[in-house]
């Protein structure tokens, strides 16, 4: 017996000498942290199909108006973030949560409020979608502060025809600017797509008037003919297809400009001293005479471009026989110009280019009528008034005729097509004052006859030499120009004006002589130029000048 009772002290003795209490060094867990739900109340919910989302919770479906709360429970401190992950379906509703966010609190949170409302369907169509990877999303603006946020899923678009977003919108409208935008661009070919009748804040049935289209509409001045023709370009090769029969246009056609929601597009006739403007078809290209148009213009209007402010949209002419640039209104909803006021700003003899930096504010204009120089202006992004910037004019080379903006508009260049020495004018951009300062080595001597151009990127210059194109890589720090290999090559006679498509797959040179326009592939990685297969494709009667939007 006494030896049974030594051996249970022993052991006794054993389990506190190893420290197995709560006293001491310790070693046991301590106890698991506090947790605290998350709920509210749901009100409206007419049917199934709503999914409540919490960050760091579990997805919570709800069948039934009244009060719920999240499983997993959270530690006081934790932040925490209600969402609607899906809303009813049978009928359609949209939920709307209050009081979703906040910090838990050392308290059950019990105010979170989802209020489901009837709603409407939000869709449209899409057409000329080759490529793949569009997709659509919902953005409302959320708050006061001007604030953007995804209202629902984003609609991932594989099919050109109709769409509907998987979200439907309340039937009272948002209380904060709302509307359907592009999140990605196709690719495998690249596209660059548009959207027009995007706001949804104050319809009051199923939207399904939404326009996406993903088409470019290349345009080319016929001067000999007086016409304007349109074309649709395949997305895979590049080739082009007449849009209709060519619009008249005023006397000698010249140059042209289009908005960027391709809703309109301005032609300056040089006989007839005014601007033709036209009406977009979004969807086909198809060009329709604004009502009121053409409008007077200065005398010989060689060169035009746009420029979106802060209340509006302006456009501005060169007008080479009276050393003056016109300055417009745009009226976004008829296509209409209005003089400013005031409506003219003197330039230096015979502009001929301008260029728009649309970063900094200012205007460019090349004057090739004997002043030899380039005028700089300031834009009041209000008023769309034209103030000379400090300095203004900076000389150039001989006769500059086109301007281009190079490496996101750090440096401008001049062609300069003098008949005895032919060279291209190179400046660097003061970004604060709109300055320009000569480049080293400027002028150019590079054998450039008529116009030129940058592409997208601003990696490579593109010169028109008689019946050639020369391709220069651009120095993204210096903006040195050297020449690339694989050039010139041949186009048709007298190539005129350049330009390059948006998506940077594709070149197109108006050849003047020739009555058609070149198409080449362009290698954005090297700048090279490939022949597209069908080139070249007809124009009409002396094709001055070509532009993509």
């Amino acid at each position: 017996m006494l030896r049974t009772i030594g051996l249970v002290t022993s052991f006794a003795f054993l389990i506190v000498a190893c420290g197995g209490g709560s006293s001491g060094g310790g070693g046991s867990d301590p106890p698991p942290p506090v947790t605290y739900t998350v709920g509210g109340t749901v009100t409206g919910l007419a049917g199934p199909g709503l999914v409540l989302q919490i960050r760091g919770g579990d997805d919570l479906p709800i069948s039934a108006s009244g009060a719920f709360t999240f499983a997993t429970g959270m530690p006081s401190g934790t932040s925490y973030a209600v969402t609607v992950k899906s809303s009813p379906t049978s009928p359609l509703q949209v939920c709307m949560v209050a009081d979703g966010v906040g910090t838990v609190a050392a308290t059950d949170v019990t105010n979170v409020d989802v209020t489901c409302v009837s709603g409407y369907t939000v869709g449209g169509t899409v057409s000329g979608l080759t490529g793949s990877g569009l997709v659509l999303q919902i953005i409302s603006a959320g708050d006061r502060k001007g604030h953007s946020y995804p209202f629902g899923p984003p609609l991932r678009i594989t099919t050109n025809g109709p769409f509907t977003f998987d979200i439907v919108y309340p039937e009272g409208g948002f209380r904060f600017s709302t509307g359907a935008s592009i999140a990605k661009q196709p690719a495998s070919p690249s596209q660059i797509c548009l959207i027009h009748n995007a706001d949804i804040n104050i319809q009051a049935a199923n939207v399904t008037d939404i326009e996406v289209e993903c088409s470019q509409h290349p345009y080319v001045a016929n001067a000999g003919d007086n016409t304007l023709s349109a074309y649709a370009v395949d997305a895979t090769s590049g080739a082009l297809e007449s849009v209709g029969t060519p619009v008249s246009t005023g006397t000698s056609p010249h140059a042209i400009v289009g908005t960027q929601d391709r809703q309109y597009v301005f032609v300056g006739n040089e006989g007839s001293n005014d601007i033709s403007a036209f009406a977009v078809n979004f969807a086909s290209g198809a060009l329709t005479a604004v009502p009121g148009s053409p409008f007077a213009a200065g005398t010989d209007p060689k060169a035009l471009a746009l420029y979106r402010g802060m209340r509006g949209t302006y456009l501005y002419v060169a007008n080479a026989g009276s050393d003056t640039v016109s300055a417009f209104a745009v009226d976004t909803n008829s296509g209409s110009l209005a003089p400013l006021s005031p409506a003219t700003f003197a330039t230096g003899k015979g502009p001929s280019s301008i260029a728009v930096d649309p970063t900094g504010g200012f205007i460019y204009v090349a004057n090739g009528g004997g002043s030899n120089d380039v005028s700089a202006f300031s834009v009041d992004a209000f008023t769309g008034i034209l103030t000379p910037v400090p300095g203004s004019p900076f000389p150039a080379g001989a006769n500059p005729l086109s301007l281009a903006l190079g490496a996101t508009g750090r440096f401008l260049f001049t062609a300069n097509p003098d008949a005895t020495n032919p060279s291209v004018s190179g400046f660097s951009i003061d970004p604060a004052t709109g300055a320009l300062s000569p480049l080293s080595g400027s002028p150019f001597p590079l054998p450039v006859s008529h116009y030129i151009a940058v592409d997208p990127t601003g990696a490579y210059l593109y010169v028109t030499s008689g019946a050639n194109v020369v391709g220069y890589s651009i120095d993204a720090d210096t903006g040195a120009l050297t020449a690339l290999a694989g050039f010139p090559v041949t186009v048709g006679a007298d190539a005129y004006s350049i330009t390059i498509d948006p998506t940077d797959r594709f070149l197109y040179v108006a050849d003047d002589g020739s009555a058609h326009v070149s198409g080449f592939t362009l290698d954005a990685s090297t700048g090279a130029l490939t022949p597209m297969d069908d080139s070249p494709f007809p124009a009409g009667n002396h094709p001055e000048f070509i532009a993509t939007f």
